[in-house]
């Protein structure tokens, strides 16, 4: 048997990730001390962590690894199944580096042309409209927001697996106060052709102002910021959490200079 140290050497783990894995089922070791608590594993569980640290070069989550270890039952098959997806998110994040790629290149030329980084302020077209009640598939998670491909994925399959169709554009409500990208409490909502119980949610019921932006999400900022502006100089207040609505996006294959977001919050007049 080997030490926790001894196998954090071989595994190529800290001995405080083997204790998380230990604490949260992933890998717990093959026996424990009850004198001193010291922690020992075996020569079969090598070949486990080692599966664990090729899994998370892929990109997989700690929560997909230990489905994978943990459920018997057509293991090879939802590899296959999950492999296939990460090759289609690291396509799909080659191509969104080469995009900024060509951006940062444009900006280097843009510069030595006399121009400037940021492009000026825009005018956004404000519209307010009535957000009828809809139903929605949804999966509420507090997450880095990189991972928000992933649960969009797991909300289709679980449209999919129910024998449901997506009915409009994916949309993700904002409810933290203060947002954090390492830490995002946020909802992704995907309206569906049919109403099941325990499955589906209504949403929506509400007056609501919105705005297009057209662009990559790391300056959608201006958005927000214009309609915040516009709700207090029209003696509005916003009644629930903001979302927005991806009508263009990654998926497209475009360029995120072209994506498109139905920036929307919900209102109500003081």
């Amino acid at each position: 048997m080997y030490t926790i140290g001894e196998f954090s050497n071989i595994g190529k783990v800290s001995t405080k990730m083997l204790r998380h894995y230990d604490k949260i089922g992933l890998l717990k070791p093959n026996y424990v001390n009850p004198d001193n608590g010291y922690r020992f594993y075996t020569k079969d569980q090598v070949q486990i962590i080692l599966l664990i640290n090729k899994l998370k070069r892929y990109q997989f989550s700690l929560q997909e690894i230990s489905n994978l270890i943990h459920n018997s039952n057509d293991n090879r098959t939802q590899l296959i199944k999950l492999l296939n997806e990460k090759v289609k998110n690291i396509n799909t994040q080659i191509a969104l580096y080469k995009f900024l790629l060509q951006d940062i290149e444009d900006e280097i030329k843009r510069l030595k042309n006399g121009g400037d980084i940021m492009p000026s302020k825009r005018n956004f077209e404000i519209k307010i409209d009535e957000q009828k009640v809809i139903s929605v598939v949804s999966i509420r998670k507090t997450i880095n927001m990189e991972e928000i491909g992933s649960v969009i994925g797991k909300a289709f399959q679980t449209i999919h697996e129910n024998g449901l169709e997506s009915a409009a554009q994916v949309m993700t409500k904002y409810y933290d106060e203060n947002f954090d990208p390492e830490s995002a409490d946020i909802e992704i909502c995907i309206p569906v052709n049919k109403t099941i119980q325990n499955l589906t949610k209504d949403f929506g019921g509400f007056t609501y102002v919105h705005t297009t932006y057209v662009g990559p999400y790391s300056e959608i900022g201006e958005a927000y910021a214009y309609l915040t502006d516009w709700i207090k100089d029209n003696d509005y207040e916003i009644i629930q959490p903001p979302f927005e609505k991806y009508i263009k996006g990654a998926e497209s294959g475009c360029s995120p200079k072209e994506f498109i977001t139905e920036v929307c919050f919900p209102i109500r007049k003081k």
